[in-house]
């Protein structure tokens, strides 16, 4: 839905920095790009590290990216009018992100107005994805089988997500991964272009 990725990047770079280290490489962040806060602390010091540094670096990134969180991060291209048709042929769209849910929210927001999606929700009190506890919330809420629900996301993880909660899974290739590594995930389906997708979803509905 949105490429977030810079901003990610400079709240990175300000929690390595407190440690004394520099800027972290396109390499090391696009390996865990898609992880926990948790996920985000481990991966941006690397090595064995104590509980404290942990979780002074999960409190360094926490502020920061209260700083970064809409500097760089935009819409990609043709997601708004896909979403709009979906929304007017009646799906409900829900996002569920391993961001905190007060930014999943104001960048849902601020990108895609009040009246596009009809569940925001970050993994804030249960375990964050793979884990399909969340995609399964979503599910619960709208009263609805998971096999009714089509899990779209751009990494392994969501993937994992979306097979674990017994969803059908699309990867998007114009994310953070690979399309060979959306499909060793299992992905039921990848698709190239914002066309494809609106048009694969409106089949499966």
């Amino acid at each position: 839905l949105a490429n977030t990725f810079d901003d990610l990047r400079s709240s990175i770079d300000d929690m390595r920095a407190a440690f004394g280290m520099g800027p972290i490489s396109l390499e090391q962040m696009s390996s865990f790009i898609n992880a926990s806060l948790r996920g985000f602390a481990e991966g941006g010091l690397g090595g064995e590290r104590t509980e404290e540094e942990l979780e002074k670096a999960m409190k360094i990134y926490v502020d920061a990216y209260a700083v970064h969180y809409l500097e760089k991060t935009c819409i990609y291209e043709g997601l708004p009018e896909v979403l709009q048709k979906l929304k007017d042929g009646g799906a409900r769209l829900a996002v569920y992100s391993n961001k905190m849910a007060d930014y999943v929210k104001k960048i849902c927001l601020k990108l895609y107005g009040e009246d596009t999606f009809d569940i925001l929700m970050g993994p804030d009190g249960i375990t964050p994805k793979p884990d399909p506890m969340g995609a399964l919330i979503v599910a619960g809420k709208w009263g609805i089988d998971p096999s009714e629900i089509a899990y779209v996301g751009d990494s392994v993880t969501d993937m994992k997500t979306g097979l674990a909660a017994g969803m059908h899974t699309i990867g998007v290739s114009w994310g953070f991964t690979a399309r060979e590594d959306l499909a060793a995930a299992g992905a039921h389906y990848i698709v190239d272009t914002r066309p494809e997708l609106l048009e694969l979803l409106e089949k499966l509905a």
